[in-house]
């Protein structure tokens, strides 16, 4: 059994260019394979992640085996910024999806690229209060919206970072995944969509038919 609360839909503070750029002139990135686990929950949280190429699911697997998916991460984000503030242990999984390659940023380097660049300090700030503004709303939002519903706002929410505002490059099980359901149900929440006139979908893409906002 899967489940998701969907944090994707949370607006996420990337990384720019530049940053990337910096981080990587300084520590060399880890490479992760497909399926590898980059935390497991319990982990002490000496450090963050920058995603610097690939994916990465983020979310927790319970005793029963049960896995309760809460985001599909690509380049340029971060995670695992609240146990590294709060000393807490790592609170969530996080499992490569498909080859990638992440940069473990630790307390000394964090203090390097701060006294070298406030703005770092700033970002993360707005990351920290981003996710906890949105949390209690998509909690929401999973619980009462159907599955094609759900599947609108998540799209929209990925296409608001794509370059054209509207084109999603995500496979079915990727979306599936953060939706907390099966392929199936997943295809036929597409399929509505489709009949609606609202996407349109291509090989390994799906193009929004008109401008919506995250928030539906």
């Amino acid at each position: 059994m899967q489940r998701s609360y969907q944090l994707a839909l949370a607006e996420r503070t990337r990384l720019a260019d530049a940053e990337r750029d910096r981080l990587l002139a300084v520590r060399p990135p880890r490479l992760f394979a497909d399926g590898q686990f980059v935390q497991h929950q319990g982990d002490p949280g000496n450090s963050f992640w920058a995603v610097v190429e690939g994916h990465v699911l983020v979310g927790r697997y319970a005793e029963d085996g049960a896995f309760t998916a809460f985001a599909v991460l690509g380049p340029g984000d971060i995670f695992g910024e609240l146990a590294f503030f709060t000393g807490m242990e790592r609170q969530v999984d996080a499992i490569a999806s498909g080859p990638a390659r992440l940069i473990a940023i630790d307390r000394a380097l964090l203090r390097r690229l701060m006294q070298e660049d406030v703005g770092w300090a700033e970002l993360l700030l707005r990351s920290l209060g981003r996710q906890l503004a949105v949390s209690l709303d998509i909690i929401d939002a999973e619980r009462r919206l159907p599955t094609a519903e759900r599947l609108l706002r998540l799209l929209a929410a990925m296409a608001a970072d794509a370059p054209d505002g509207c084109t999603v490059a995500a496979t079915q099980q990727q979306l599936a995944d953060l939706l907390g359901v099966s392929r199936v149900t997943l295809g036929a929440a597409l399929r509505e969509l489709e009949t609606r006139g609202v996407i349109t979908r291509g090989y390994g893409r799906i193009r929004l038919c008109a401008p919506l906002s995250p928030g539906g």
